[in-house]
């Protein structure tokens, strides 16, 4: 039995410092910011360990207990900065890292703070001074520099830049999350003298190929600081008379490698593209007379829906021709299911307006509405690729899109320009590039440069997984039409910028009409003041529903010739 006494005891010890283990909710970060700074002031305390993880714990804690910090970036700064004590203090590798990475969080997550600069270069410094990861502190060095031209790290970022060798393929220099990059695909395709092998990853990876000379040539490519997706499969079969199989396993703790078995080689080529990033292998030679099929072939791996690009192909081989082509489907049975997507989110913002309004704040309420009136006017099911505040890639929203089958695809965004006097309504739908005017709009939009956008062979079976080219032509010019149209009547300076065309990342993949929609400039005071707007945002989303309507229209006509 316990005595009267203990249990006062207990009861004034709780009092007094709370349960033992539970999270101090009172905790705040002035008062934890205050303690770092007494930490960093004594070289007696920065000697024992737990003191460092004490705080790196409770910045953990406090982030968590209040996730609409007003000024979260300085949290995760702090943190990087507790890490970047502890490195010091105790001469670890590891801590080192963790350091970098924490810091590299703050850049990529929050890159319109002031600190982000600061990151960039704290990040390079630790890679220079204690990692002697050069490469890497060459990376976050030049990201200073050509990102943040007038910050305060400028001049210091660009004197190290100056001081430190230009690494080989510098722009392919891995930047470190905390976590390895993905490889989320592995596809080829056979042509008459060639075989393309791609391995599309979430993010970038340093890599490097190399030749196995001899009976049975071996091309290998190693990928530091990468992990294979659950989709890719360890054995691919090819045998097209050139590449029997491409393997793909664990070389060591830092590498995976990618291996394609050959059965013979003239020649070979690896580069990489952006946006989204992959590495394209080129196997040429003359092919085997054991090849099964002398027409080109096109095969995504591993095989998905009947909308795959491998299914539609098989479905509608082509007959008299080598060029690839993906006709149109014949039968139309309406619109039943759309998907809306939300530009940008989560660690993404998107631009952000001169008074600080976010694209992806904009983009998701727009979407609520577009949603909601959708399903109101046509009678459909309308899914959205997300409903809160939540990073998604580029390739996963057409990827979902396509997964749940869906008849159209509509992806929301607010325009931005250099120049503050910019403004208007504009849609995009998915081509190639036309002409040398049309490369560069698709450059400046996907933020890629003209020599990658020339490497549109590279992704011609991405751009041929959307067979409805026309019909995503025929919808932009609907929404974009009924926007003017029904914007018009409600405000002034209402610019048609019409209807353009071009590779943009955004829409690669999809089987469905696409569209991307621009719905204001948000760079523009006077359009980022409607973009805030609950009315102007229901008014868009009514116009676009107008535009769908019209397309829709326009398909029962056809259907009925």
């Amino acid at each position: 039995m316990i005595s009267p006494k203990y249990f006062i005891c207990l009861l004034l010890t709780i009092f007094l410092f709370g349960i033992p283990g539970s999270e101090a909710s009172s905790d705040s970060y002035q008062q934890i910011r205050a303690d770092y700074q007494s930490l960093v002031k004594s070289s007696q305390q920065q000697r024992q360990r737990t003191n460092w993880e004490k705080i790196i714990k409770r910045l953990d804690r406090f982030a968590r207990q209040n996730p609409n910090y007003a000024k979260s970036e300085n949290i995760y700064f702090l943190k990087a900065k507790t890490w970047h004590g502890l490195a010091y203090a105790s001469g670890a590798t590891a801590d080192a890292r963790k350091a970098r990475d924490a810091y590299l969080l703050v850049a990529d997550r929050y890159p319109a703070s002031s600190l982000a600069d600061d990151s960039l270069f704290r990040s390079a410094d630790l890679s220079e001074e204690l990692l002697s990861d050069f490469p890497a502190a060459y990376d976050a060095y030049r990201r200073v520099v050509e990102d943040y031209p007038t910050g305060d790290m400028f001049n210091r970022a660009k004197k190290r830049l100056a001081g430190l060798p230009v690494p080989k393929d510098a722009y392919l220099i891995s930047r470190v999350h905390g976590e390895n990059s993905r490889i989320d695909q592995l596809r080829f395709w056979s042509g008459p003298d060639k075989t393309r092998v791609v391995l599309d990853l979430d993010n970038k990876v340093k890599y490097k190929a190399n030749l196995l000379k001899g009976k049975n040539p071996r091309l290998y490519i190693d990928l530091w600081q990468a992990e294979s997706g659950s989709s890719v499969s360890p054995t691919i079969s090819v045998n097209d008379g050139l590449l029997r199989q491409i393997r793909t396993s664990r070389y060591d703790k830092e590498r995976m490698r990618v291996v394609l078995d050959l059965f013979q080689l003239q020649d070979f080529k690896v580069f990489a593209l952006d946006n989204p990033f992959r590495i394209v292998v080129d196997v040429i030679g003359k092919r085997l007379q054991m090849a099964k099929k002398s027409q080109p072939e096109l095969r995504a791996l591993p095989q998905q829906s009947d909308q795959s690009i491998a299914g539609i192909l098989e479905r509608h081989p082509s007959v008299n021709q080598a060029p690839l082509h993906v006709p149109q489907q014949q039968e139309d049975e309406g619109i039943k299911l759309i998907v809306v997507d939300a530009g940008h989110g989560g660690k993404d913002p998107g631009a952000v307006g001169p008074n600080r309004t976010r694209e992806k704040d904009v983009t998701l309420k727009m979407a609520k509405y577009l949603a909601e009136q959708l399903r109101k006017e046509l009678k459909c099911e309308v899914r959205l690729t997300r409903s809160d505040d939540r990073y998604l890639k580029l390739r996963d929203r057409t990827s979902y899109a396509n997964k749940v089958d869906a008849d159209l695809f509509i992806s929301l965004h607010a325009n931005a320009n250099k120049n503050r006097k910019a403004y208007g309504l504009e849609t995009y739908f998915l081509n190639l590039a036309k002409n040398n005017q049309a490369a560069e709009v698709a450059a400046r939009e996907n933020g890629t440069t003209l020599e990658e956008v020339s490497h549109l062979e590279a992704i011609l079976f991405d751009l041929m997984a959307n067979a409805k080219i026309n019909e995503s032509s025929r919808l932009a010019t609907e929404v974009q039409q009924a926007m003017v149209k029904g914007l018009k009547p409600h405000y002034s300076d209402i610019k048609d910028l019409g209807v353009r065309q071009g590779p943009f990342h955004v829409l690669l993949g999809a089987t469905m009409p696409s569209v991307l929609v621009e719905t204001a400039f948000i760079s523009n005071h006077r359009e980022e003041k409607r973009l805030n707007s609950s009315t102007y945002q229901k008014r868009v989303a009514s116009a676009i529903v107008r535009g769908v309507k019209n397309y829709a229209a326009t398909l029962e006509q056809v259907a009925k010739r």
